[in-house]
């Protein structure tokens, strides 16, 4: 059976959602990266704006890519003023400056802004568990991340004019059916070493919290992210004692690590997308496998032929407040940080 092109799946959603209310029909935001020349590749960030006037729940995400993506990610302000990354890696104040699309060839700094959803796919289509909504405000802040790579190693070809864009249409739910809100994990290692051959670097996050939170997560989705010289990328659970649980994602080689959807079937394992849930005190332990056939060593960064990364996406639910995500990111000096963002 013919696999649907990108343009007849995002006709197909928009078509399906057309006779819809005005207030439960989809949301489309774009982001247009322009050319990217052979050879090269271009973060760039995008600020938008969510276009409604009223709260919205969103239940179903689509992200559709076209040209050499390495990633594309959405993002909200935490808690606080409004700041925008500028092209040296500062955060200022909304102004024309930098309200309109810039260079950001790093990674975005937690404290200013989380991450709402995120895709290294050409075309992602995620439906939330039933009655689980990613909570937005009337006219809130977002900014749209993209990064397209056009080096010829482990990236699609971008289109014959070389321009590269990416669309996100969000689907909003009906107020009274939404019964929790979704989070995102992002979940980073900047202590990354890459030497020359096969290695592998693991981390973990204490994703739940202590015991004493007497908290549960059920995950809906989880994602690996590394450049191209990833060979695996594995995620376990982490029970209470800190001891490695069962292995919960797999992905073996670059191209497209798999966007995996959890269900809420008990009979499969999570491995084989069946349900996934977190205990009070269990966390995710994630690592990331190279082949590096160069004599260099890669450090953490951004760039996908000079750096290395080993980050990994996540999506729970409930959340103790409607905008909460939590970032846990392992810094250059060893130590471990993890923010509950609001």
């Amino acid at each position: 059976m013919r696999r649907p092109t990108l343009l007849g799946s995002l006709l197909l959603g928009l078509a399906m959602a057309a006779s819809a209310p005005a207030e439960l029909r989809p949301i489309k935001l774009t982001a247009h990266a322009g050319r990217v020349k052979k050879g090269t590749e271009r973060q760039t960030c995008f600020p938008v704006d969510f276009p409604r006037k009223r709260e919205v729940d969103v239940g179903h995400v689509q992200i559709f890519v076209h040209g050499g993506s390495h990633h594309v990610h959405l993002y909200r302000p935490t808690t606080g003023p409004v700041e925008y990354p500028n092209a040296d890696n500062t955060y200022s104040p909304a102004g024309p400056h930098n309200r309109r699309p810039r260079e950001c060839a790093f990674a975005i700094d937690f404290s200013h802004w989380e991450l709402v959803a995120a895709t290294q796919n050409a075309d992602l289509n995620w439906q939330l568990h039933p009655g689980v909504g990613i909570h937005v405000l009337p006219h809130e802040p977002l900014l749209i991340q993209t990064h397209f790579v056009n080096t010829g190693v482990g990236s699609a070809a971008l289109a014959v004019n070389g321009k590269a864009r990416a669309k996100m249409v969000l689907y909003p739910m009906e107020p009274a059916t939404v019964t929790a809100h979704g989070g995102a994990l992002f979940a980073q290692d900047r202590t990354v070493l890459v030497p020359p051959g096969i290695s592998t670097k693991s981390s973990t996050c204490a994703l739940t919290g202590p015991g004493s939170d007497q908290r549960a997560m059920t995950v809906m989705a989880l994602t690996g992210h590394y450049h191209f010289r990833g060979i695996k990328f594995d995620v376990w659970k982490t029970l209470v004692d800190g001891t490695r649980g069962p292995l919960v994602y797999e992905n073996v080689g670059y191209s497209d690590p798999k966007f995996q959807q959890y269900s809420l079937d008990d009979s499969r394992p999570p491995i084989e997308g069946g349900k996934l849930v977190l205990q009070p005190g269990e966390g995710l332990e994630w690592a990331c496998t190279w082949q590096n056939d160069t004599t260099e060593t890669f450090k953490f960064g951004p760039n996908t032929q000079k750096n290395e990364h080993c980050n990994l996406f996540g999506f729970y639910y409930p959340t103790d407040d409607p905008l909460e995500a939590i970032d846990c990111v392992h810094k250059e000096d060893g130590s471990e940080v993890r923010i509950l963002a609001r």
